[in-house]
C-alpha cells in the first residue's frame, strides 16, 4: 500500500508546496488546535442531529453516499469556519498552485462529509472534472481540496483514498490497489489533495463517525460548487474580515499581468461589491 508523506503542524508552506508538487498531496498532523475543534464541533452538532437526507437519483446517490451526511454553508453553521477557510497556510498554497491561472482564487465549497457504519467507499476521482474547461485546459489545475480531520481517520471507519503521484499520469490510467494510500490521520490534521489527484472517500466498516470538513478553493473566475450567496447576507458579511469576503465572492474580479488578463467579473453596480462594506 502507498503512503502519504505526513508534515508536523509547524512546517513551512514552502516544505508543504514541495511535498505535493511532487506527490500530489500532503498530510499535515495537528494542524488545528483541539480547542478549536471542540468549539467547530460543538457548533456543528446541532446541524448534523438535524439533517435530512436529500435524493439525487441513483447515479449521485452511490457516488455520494447511503449512509453519509453532507452540509454545507459552514460559515453559518459554526462561526470560527472562518478561521480555517482564510488560515494563511492554506491560502499560500493557494497562491502557488492555484495563483497562477487566475491570480485571484476564492473558496469553491464549505462541506462536512460524515460518513457512518455501511458506507461504501467512493470510485476513485478527479474533482477538476467538475468543470467542462477541464477537458479544454487539462494542464491547468482547476481547485484545489483540503479535508480536516473532525474526528480520526482510520482505515476502518472510511479515511479518504488518495492515489500519490497520480497528479502526474496520463488521463484514463487507473489505479492499482498497491498504489492507493489511506488518508489515516488524528482529529486536527488535514490532508491537502490538488485537483488533479486521485481520492475518494473509504468505506466505512467499523461504526465509528468519519468527520471531514472540506475546504476547497477554485480559480476566481470559476462558477463555485457553493452557491455561497444563498448561505449568507451582505449583512452577516460586514462582521467578516475583508479576505473572507473575497473568498466568498464580495468582491470584483479582476486580474491584469504578464501571464493572465480577465474580468472584471461579479460587478454591482458597476463597481466592486466593496462598496456595500464602506
Amino acid at each position: 500500500m502507498a503512503d502519504i508523506t505526513h508534515l508536523p503542524g509547524n512546517c513551512l508552506v514552502t516544505d508543504i508546496i514541495e511535498v505535493i508538487e511532487e506527490q500530489g498531496a500532503a498530510i499535515i498532523d495537528d494542524f488545528v488546535s483541539q480547542a478549536w475543534l471542540e468549539e467547530f464541533n460543538t457548533a456543528l452538532d446541532p446541524f448534523i442531529e438535524g439533517y435530512q437526507s436529500v435524493d439525487h437519483g441513483q447515479f449521485a446517490n452511490d457516488f455520494f453516499g447511503h449512509h453519509t451526511v453532507r452540509l454545507t454553508g459552514l460559515t453559518q453553521k459554526s462561526p470560527n469556519y472562518i478561521d480555517l477557510m482564510t488560515d494563511e497556510r492554506l491560502l499560500g498554497v493557494m497562491d502557488h498552485f492555484l495563483g497562477p491561472n487566475c491570480g485571484q482564487f476564492q473558496l469553491s465549497s464549505s462541506e462536512i462529509i460524515q460518513s457512518h457504519l455501511g458506507e461504501t467507499a467512493q470510485p476513485l476521482h478527479i474533482d477538476d472534472i467538475l468543470w467542462p474547461v477541464n477537458a479544454w485546459a487539462p494542464d491547468k489545475m482547476l481547485q484545489f481540496n483540503t479535508l480536516l480531520a473532525a474526528t480520526d481517520f482510520t482505515e476502518a471507519n472510511g479515511a479518504t483514498h488518495v492515489v500519490p503521484y497520480s497528479h502526474k499520469w496520463e488521463p484514463g490510467r487507473e489505479a492499482k490497489p498497491e498504489e492507493v494510500a489511506r488518508a489515516t490521520m488524528r482529529a486536527g490534521s488535514i490532508v491537502l489533495v490538488p485537483g488533479k489527484t486521485l481520492h475518494g472517500g473509504g468505506a466505512n466498516t467499523d461504526g465509528t463517525v468519519r468527520r471531514a470538513v472540506v475546504t476547497s478553493y477554485a480559480l476566481g473566475w470559476l462558477r463555485t460548487y457553493e452557491n455561497h450567496y444563498l448561505h449568507t447576507s451582505v449583512d452577516e458579511a460586514r462582521h467578516w474580515p475583508e479576505k473572507a469576503r473575497q473568498l466568498l465572492g464580495y468582491d470584483l474580479y479582476r486580474h491584469h499581468d504578464e501571464n493572465v488578463s480577465w474580468g472584471p467579473l461579479g460587478l454591482y453596480e458597476y463597481q466592486s461589491p466593496k462598496v456595500l462594506f464602506q
